[in-house]
């Protein structure tokens, strides 16, 4: 029973961390291919649509370990989402064409909506594992997390910190959400998987502290 407050605690970050990465993208797609408002609407479009095929495609043999998909999923929306931003100033930086720079930078947007998507349904799996299921508070904490993303990204992450310490601290809280599921079922996963998780938040930990660092090697590279 105590952990079901913990587990609506982590649907609300990991609905925050997968609302900021497409704001992330979508802000950073705008730098690099302007019209904002154009790649604000198609993100968004995309997402919604990914987060809707993710929910579809999570059933069947995903529902036998909840928690042990639910942490490989972590695992690779860290990584994407941390070091997207990254990622798109290494792709500018190549030289790619315009198309292959869109077509890559959306499917980013895609696969992040899709693993994204995944989430909500095996959380209501894990967490009726542990008592009745009451599918109303997990999406009223899952919408809860988007909005207070949206909020604090706008106001705070990307005018105050900057997309790519963004990418990076929000890598680091889906980093903590996956120690956390380590934590709430620790029978469901192996030791190597919680080591990796603890070696992704000391690499996140490490490229935060040095972003400013970063940032202005990635900006010199866009600026050539």
């Amino acid at each position: 029973m105590k952990k079901i407050p913990i587990l609506y605690g982590l649907t609300f970050l990991l609905s925050f961390c997968s609302i900021v990465y497409e704001l992330i993208l979508a802000q950073t797609l705008s730098a690099f291919l302007a019209n904002t408002v154009l790649r604000y609407s198609v993100t968004i479009g995309l997402y919604l649509f990914s987060l809707g095929m993710g929910s579809l495609l999570a059933e069947g043999k995903f529902f036998e370990k909840p928690g042990l998909h639910l942490i490989f999923i972590e695992i690779f929306l860290t990584l994407l989402g941390g070091f997207s931003v990254v990622f798109m100033f290494l792709l500018d930086g190549s030289r790619a064409s315009f198309f292959i720079f869109s077509l890559l930078g959306h499917l980013f947007v895609v696969v992040i909506g899709v693993l994204s998507g995944f989430e909500v349904p095996l959380l209501i799996v894990f967490i009726g594992q542990q008592r009745d299921n009451k599918e109303s508070l997990i999406l009223g904490f899952n919408y809860l997390g988007a909005f207070c993303g949206t909020i604090l990204f706008s106001f705070i992450l990307y005018p105050y910190i900057g997309l790519v310490s963004a990418g990076f601290l929000v890598g680091l809280l889906n980093a903590v959400a996956g120690i956390l599921l380590f934590f709430i079922c620790p029978q469901s996963l192996s030791r190597k998987i919680f080591y990796l998780q603890c070696f992704l938040c000391f690499i996140l930990i490490l490229c935060l502290w040095h972003s400013n660092f970063l940032n202005e090697q990635l900006l010199r590279m866009y600026l050539r």
